[in-house]
């Protein structure tokens, strides 16, 4: 069964986004550069044109926002970017959860859920190299302009499904 999430998709520097496509699983598989939302979200086959509605509402709520990227953080496994102001994607992430219950962030598996823009993910991620290469690029701004819902296809690649943007 396919899979989907909504998203703010970020415009990355270039030297990001060739770390995360020669480095990253999700990456190459068309998942873009991104700060997660809502993840796991309804099999692809559930977005209806209700759901369509109701997610562009959330969006509509909001007003689209500048987003500074000047930290790199890392978990096992993980090397990340710190958003600026992460408040604005915890509040986005909680509106989301609200209104979707069923579909609670990660599956309800992380008590607190910290907003990030992952670079690289992988079971042998040379973490030290990929945090200097990330930081080499940083800082940089960029502007998040709506939600996006990805889905995932039957071959296994990401596809955006629908941008609903913020207001102005």
């Amino acid at each position: 069964m396919s899979e989907s999430a909504i998203v703010v998709r970020i415009r990355v520097p270039a030297a990001i986004e060739r770390l995360r496509r020669a480095r990253d699983r999700a990456a190459r598989r068309g998942v873009p550069a991104h700060v997660t939302i809502l993840y796991p979200f309804m099999a692809a086959s559930a977005l209806t044109p209700d759901v369509r509605e109701q997610v562009a509402g959330i969006a509509g709520e909001f007003r689209a926002f500048e987003v500074t990227f000047a930290t790199v953080g890392r978990w096992p496994g993980v090397v990340y970017l710190e958003p600026v102001p992460a408040s604005r994607f915890t509040t986005l992430m909680d509106r989301c959860a609200a209104a979707f219950p069923e579909y609670p962030p990660y599956s309800g598996t992380i008590d607190e859920v910290i907003p990030h823009l992952t670079v690289v993910e992988g079971d042998d991620v040379d973490v030290e190299e990929i945090v200097e290469a990330a930081a080499a690029a940083l800082p940089f701004q960029a502007r998040a302009e709506g939600l996006e819902v990805l889905v995932e296809g039957d071959d296994d690649r990401w596809r955006g499904r629908w941008r609903l943007p913020f207001r102005p």
